[in-house]
């Protein structure tokens, strides 16, 4: 099976590799860029960005497609039904290529059999942040208080498997704390470092 390119967190500049002899030169219509996210959220954020870069450099528009939901699954699906032409393109990251494996029952395509993972561009750090209104200063006050108000605390997660879900969850599993999810990225929601976002309720 040809497999198709997967921009893992975002491609960059391997395309030519998908030129093959004797055919037109590469690219030479508009390629299909598509974020397994809703738009607003990180990932179409930098993508847009990353997109505009790679239109500029190849000379042919880069037209993000975004199809949230399903963790990522929907969206790589929508990849991996697409003609294996170097035309479509898809974004990629340690949900859609790793955790679902464990997270989800069925996962309704391989990566190493239906994937071609083009570049790495990015690196993501997470960060602990807390509202002006939660009486907290550092991390041990923040365990002390959720300790003395479980359940109390909603955290920022923008959906199963991603490095602040998890990332999350072993904070509450090393520390003994419960705290609620906020799931952000399915609809238009303020930033997650936004007091509205993260708040104490």
């Amino acid at each position: 099976m040809r497999k198709r390119l997967l921009l893992l967190n975002v491609v960059f500049a391997a395309l030519a590799a998908v030129a093959m002899p004797g055919l037109a030169a590469y690219p030479e219509k508009p390629i299909r860029l598509i974020v397994p996210s809703a738009p607003g959220g990180a990932p179409d954020i930098l993508m847009r960005a990353l997109a505009t870069q790679m239109s500029q450099q190849m000379g042919v528009p880069i037209v993000i497609d975004n199809k949230p939901g399903g963790s990522y699954v929907i969206g790589t699906m929508d990849l991996v039904r697409a003609p294996a032409d170097g035309y479509t393109l898809a974004y990629g990251n340690i949900v859609s290529l790793a955790t679902n494996r464990s997270l989800l029952a069925n996962v309704p395509y391989d990566v190493d059999r239906d994937l071609t993972l083009v570049g790495n561009v990015l690196r993501a750090v997470n960060l602990m942040v807390v509202n002006n209104n939660v009486p907290v200063n550092n991390v041990p006050e923040l365990i002390a208080y959720a300790k003395k108000n479980p359940g109390k605390i909603a955290y920022a997660s923008d959906g199963n498997g991603t490095t602040a879900h998890l990332g999350v969850e072993l904070f509450k599993s090393m520390t003994g704390t419960f705290m609620r999810t906020c799931l952000i990225g399915l609809r238009p929601l303020p930033s997650p470092m936004s007091s509205a976002a993260t708040r104490n309720s």
